[in-house]
């Protein structure tokens, strides 16, 4: 059965990736996997210390108490091992134990703190971002601390009107939009030096009705000079819940740096829950 992922480090700042997926697993009808990371300082372990074995196996059983008790306080329920379940994994390396726990659990996507400390805001805010994006087997969901609603029922799809966009919306409708019955918004920044903005719209419509059919997708044409104050301005003035942005893979286009660019920025800056999909995962 597939599987919602979340990654916490027990901050402040992952509790909104914990109760947003815990309010989309309800709805959707599938477990959430609650994770944390550790690692061990083997320079504890000595000859006159325990056992390697035996501090392993307390650690095991710190963490896994730890996020029994995070889930009682914060969701108001205990683990079942049916639809809320909790797992620990030991790993010097975050983004290796989180690929990991995706694939053993079937997860569709995974969701994280934006802000945090030591994993999450290694693999959210530093280096790790595009190391997360590039390497996760499934879609990405950065999760502000600052918002205050847990609910999604509203998405928002910035697209470039790339032939690649149109697997990434049929991914979203599929999974999120269609299940849910959400109505999503595919939405154009269009700066000064874009040429024939609205006729590139009319022709990305055009190859998206012919592959996608859904009576509540929306399109939207906003001209802006900068395109991240534009996409920030527009989700913002209609309320949207999420945001979702097509990761490229990289190369020596512009145009694909500058995208990756915007997803940093989004991931960093913005005030909603970013979902990111990396163009392997959406074909």
């Amino acid at each position: 059965m597939r599987s919602l992922l979340c990654a916490t480090d027990y901050s402040k700042n992952s509790l909104p990736a914990l109760k947003l997926g815990y309010a989309l697993s309800k709805r959707m009808g599938i477990p959430l996997i609650v994770l944390h990371v550790f690692d061990i300082n083997v320079a504890l372990v000595t000859p006159l210390s325990m056992t390697f074995a035996r501090i392993q196996k307390e650690a095991f059983e710190k963490h896994r108490q730890k996020l029994t008790q995070l889930c009682e306080k914060h969701l108001g329920v205990l683990p079942d091992d049916r639809l809320l379940k909790i797992q620990v994994k030991e790993n010097t390396l975050t983004t290796e134990a989180l690929i990991e726990a995706i694939k053993e659990f079937d997860a569709m996507m995974v969701l994280m703190g934006m802000k945090g400390t030591s994993a999450i805001k290694d693999s959210i805010m530093g280096s790790g971002t595009r190391s997360m994006i590039d390497k996760s087997p499934c879609p990405v969901m950065a999760i502000p601390p600052t918002i205050d609603s847990y609910e999604i029922n509203t998405i928002a799809y910035a697209s470039d009107f790339e032939e690649s966009d149109i697997h990434a919306i049929a991914w979203i409708l599929n999974t999120l939009a269609k299940p849910l019955e959400l109505p999503i918004t595919i939405v154009h920044i269009s700066t000064e030096d874009e040429y024939a903005g609205k006729e590139q719209m009319e022709w990305f419509k055009e190859m998206l009705q012919q592959k996608i059919s859904y009576d509540k997708l929306h399109y939207a044409f906003v001209e802006e000079g900068n395109v991240f104050k534009g996409l920030t301005s527009y989700l913002k003035r209609t309320k949207s819940d999420l945001v979702v942005m097509l990761e490229r893979e990289r190369g020596g286009l512009i145009k694909a740096l500058t995208h990756i660019d915007r997803v940093k920025l989004m991931a960093s800056k913005g005030r909603i829950p970013l979902l990111s999909i990396n163009k392997k995962n959406a074909v």
